[in-house]
C-alpha cells in the first residue's frame, strides 16, 4: 500500500491561516528536506487564554509572527510536543516576553552525549504532562496523548469536542517520520500508531508539525503500517541477500536510490527497524556487521 502523501500547501511564511475555529496556523520559515516547507505552529484559541503549540526554532522571524498574530491577545500556555530543535528552542525567548509557562512530557529523553542529533537539550518544561492529562484556557480545552517514537517524549494533542488531533511529527501528511535510535524507538512508533487507530470515530482531522492538514487520517494509518512493515520486509531480505553486512551497506539494497541529504536519515530509521528486529532474536549484530538469525 502505497501512502497518499499530501504536499500542497499555500500558506505564506509568518502568514496566519485559520485552521478551525479558535485555532490558527503560523508557518515558520525553516524549509529543509526534514522539514518541508517549515514547522508549523497552532495558535489555540484567542483573546485572554491563547495557547501557543511548537513555537519552534529560536528564529527572530518567527517569533515576531507569532507576536503579531496574537497582538492585543494574551498567550497563557506554551505547549511543547517534543523537544527537536526544529519545535522547542522557540519557548525561551517566547516566555521571556510574555511570561507564559511551558508545557511538555518532559526534557530531552537522551542525554547529549548519546549521540542523538537535533535534540534540544536544553529545554526544560514548567509543567510535565502525563499520557491523558488535560489543559484548559476560556474557550478551548486538550488532552495530551504520549506517542513516543518519533522523539522519546512526543506528544500528540486532542483539541476536544472538535475531532481534531494536532499530530506534529508522529504522524506528518508530506512524509514518513524519522525514527532515529536512541531516543526514536521503531516499537514505540508503531505502538503509538496503533494507538492512534484506536480512536477510530474520535479524530477526523490530523493537523501536523509539517505539512498542510490530514482529513481522513484513519486510512492514512493503515498505509503508514503498511509502509513500515514492508520498509521491514525489505530488511530482512537484505540481510539474507548481501548479509552479514555494515549499516551502511545495507542502505542501498533496502531504500534504493535515495537523494543524498536523505541517506543518513534512512540509515538511522533503518537501524531502529534493526534493532526491533533484535529484540525479537530476527536478528544480530556482531562487530558492526548485522546478520540474520531466523525469519521474523
Amino acid at each position: 500500500m502505497n501512502v497518499p502523501f499530501l504536499r500542497e500547501d499555500a500558506l505564506p511564511p509568518g502568514e496566519v491561516e485559520q485552521v478551525a475555529p479558535g485555532l490558527r496556523r503560523v508557518l515558520c520559515d525553516n524549509p529543509s528536506a526534514f522539514t518541508f516547507r517549515g514547522t508549523n505552529t497552532y495558535l489555540i484559541g484567542g483573546g485572554a487564554s491563547v495557547a501557543v503549540l511548537d513555537p519552534g526554532p529560536a528564529d527572530p522571524r518567527h517569533l515576531q509572527a507569532i507576536l503579531a498574530a496574537t497582538a492585543g491577545e494574551r498567550i497563557t500556555h506554551i505547549l511543547v510536543s517534543h523537544t527537536h530543535n526544529d519545535h522547542s528552542p522557540g519557548v525561551r525567548e517566547l516566555q521571556r516576553l510574555t511570561g507564559a509557562p511551558s508545557y511538555a512530557h518532559g526534557p530531552h529523553a537522551t542525554p547529549k552525549d548519546a549521540g542523538q542529533e537535533g535534540g534540544d537539550h536544553d529545554f526544560q518544561p514548567d509543567h510535565r504532562l502525563a499520557d491523558g492529562a488535560a489543559l484548559e484556557g476560556a474557550d478551548w480545552r486538550v488532552t495530551a496523548l504520549f506517542t513516543p517514537g518519533h522523539c522519546g517524549n512526543h506528544l500528540c494533542f486532542a483539541l476536544d469536542g472538535t475531532g481534531i488531533l494536532l499530530s506534529a511529527d508522529h504522524v506528518m501528511s508530506w512524509s514518513t517520520s524519522v525514527v532515529s535510535p536512541p531516543d526514536g524507538s521503531m516499537r514505540d512508533y508503531m505502538r503509538s500508531l496503533g494507538r492512534l487507530r484506536e480512536r477510530e470515530g474520535q479524530d477526523r482531522l490530523y493537523l501536523p508539525g509539517h505539512g498542510p492538514r490530514l482529513p481522513e487520517p484513519m486510512p492514512f494509518l493503515d498505509a503508514l503500517s503498511a509502509h513500515r512493515q514492508k520498509r521491514e520486509g525489505r530488511i530482512l531480505k537484505a540481510l539474507r541477500e548481501h548479509g552479514p553486512a555494515p549499516l551502511e551497506a545495507l542502505v542501498g539494497p533496502v531504500y534504493g536510490p535515495l537523494d543524498p541529504r536523505l541517506v543518513r536519515a534512512a540509515a538511522r530509521s533503518m537501524l531502529a527497524h534493526l534493532l526491533m528486529l533484535e529484540e525479537d532474536g530476527a536478528a544480530a549484530c556482531d562487530s558492526g556487521l548485522w546478520r540474520l538469525l531466523r525469519p521474523a
